[in-house]
């Protein structure tokens, strides 16, 4: 096996992710004009995504720990382009729930592979830089859909999803043709060793700062142009919000970049405490108001540490069943993302900003407490 390869392997997952889980939002409006979906039925769509990867999120470590990451790969990546191709041909709303269900579960699978395989083929002082870097191909997968439908808006969504579904059936193939690394378990799955994960008080802290950190970034990208077009500080139209809306992207992809960097230099916990300030920088600026293209983007860079370094954190601490552990720390923090985008749902938006700041006071009391006890060590 050559690591370049697998490397790239993980990285054109990850572009793979970032596409599926960023299609839905992007032909939603088009699949609504073209079938004449009502309210309920494009809610019914959007809420599946998000069980599809959390189906995906739960299958994929005892799958990759027991079989190794050939299947898990193929199979996932075979899941996004069948729901590609539903999307692009069927009508039927259950039947596209199904499509939906199929990109989720896979995309989900794939997002959880990708970090555990990056993970396992770094050693400990480049795990967070591969992992970092992994989050920037995420952020070119996330903007490419978008992107594409933007330019290409007098083309029929149609066309453009059989066009982006053999990219990625190109990248099935390359799955297929390359070696992964061997399952870590040669015979059944010790039941006992994955449940005791779950007991495990060092992967509840990480996993729970990932159930908030997970929280933030789909509040952000979920609320942020609601924020700015109904709070009375802003105002703003809908186009100029959804523009602001891609900053979180752009800086959460640059945050990456930069971090890549950075973990090679200084100790992985310090650089995350840095770019926990510029979180609450841009939280504090967007509560009392100012200018929202600096606050937004500072966001984005913010948001940008948190899954690379505690991923990497988990995969040196649980090496024997990486993918297992990962695979609860994902669990619990697509929980997080939706519980707390949920709770939104019963307060004014006013109170968006002070309701970000709150999150992230608890996520920083969890790192004060790994921090003070000397969690982060040899890290």
């Amino acid at each position: 096996m050559k690591k370049s390869r697998i490397l790239a392997a993980g990285f054109a997952g990850i572009v793979f992710f970032g596409i599926s889980f960023l299609t839905l939002g992007a032909v939603l409006p088009s699949l609504r004009e073209t079938l004449h979906l009502t309210m309920e039925q494009s809610s019914f769509l959007a809420s599946i995504l998000p069980l599809g990867v959390l189906a995906g999120s739960i299958a994929f470590g005892p799958w990759c720990d027991r079989f190794g990451y050939k299947t898990p790969f193929q199979v996932a990546s075979a899941m996004v382009v069948l729901g590609f191709l539903g999307l692009s041909v069927l009508q039927a709303v259950p039947w596209l729930g199904v499509c939906v269900f199929f990109i989720g579960m896979g995309g989900g699978i794939l997002n959880g592979s990708c970090n555990a395989l990056v993970t396992d083929v770094s050693d400990d002082h480049n795990r967070s830089s591969n992992l970092s870097i992994l989050g920037v191909f995420y952020g070119i997968g996330a903007i490419l859909m978008p992107l594409v439908l933007g330019v290409f808006h007098q083309t029929p969504y149609t066309v453009i999803l059989r066009y982006v579904m053999v990219l990625l059936f190109l990248v099935f193939v390359y799955f297929s043709l390359i070696s992964f690394p061997q399952s870590k378990i040669k015979q059944g799955f010790p039941m006992k060793e994955g449940l005791n994960l779950l007991r495990q008080p060092l992967l509840l802290l990480f996993s729970f700062i990932l159930f908030f950190q997970s929280a933030l970034e789909g509040l952000c990208s979920n609320w942020i142009p609601v924020f700015l077009q109904e709070s009375p500080s802003y105002g703003m139209p809908k186009e100029k919000a959804l523009f602001l809306l891609t900053f979180v992207v752009v800086g959460m992809t640059a945050g990456r970049v930069v971090l890549s960097w950075l973990t090679l230099r200084v100790a992985p916990w310090k650089v995350l405490w840095a770019y926990m300030l510029l979180i609450a920088v841009g939280f504090a600026g967007l509560a009392a108001g100012l200018r929202p293209l600096v606050p937004v983007l500072l966001i984005g860079i913010g948001l940008g540490a948190t899954f690379p370094v505690v991923i990497a954190y988990i995969g040196t601490e649980y090496k024997a069943l990486s993918g297992t552990a990962i695979g609860i720390a994902m669990t619990v923090a697509l929980t997080g993302n939706v519980l707390l985008n949920y709770l939104l749902g019963f307060l004014p938006i006013r109170v968006f900003p002070l309701y970000l700041l709150l999150i992230w006071i608890l996520m920083a009391g969890l790192y004060l407490l790994m921090t003070g006890r000397k969690l982060f060590k040899n890290i």
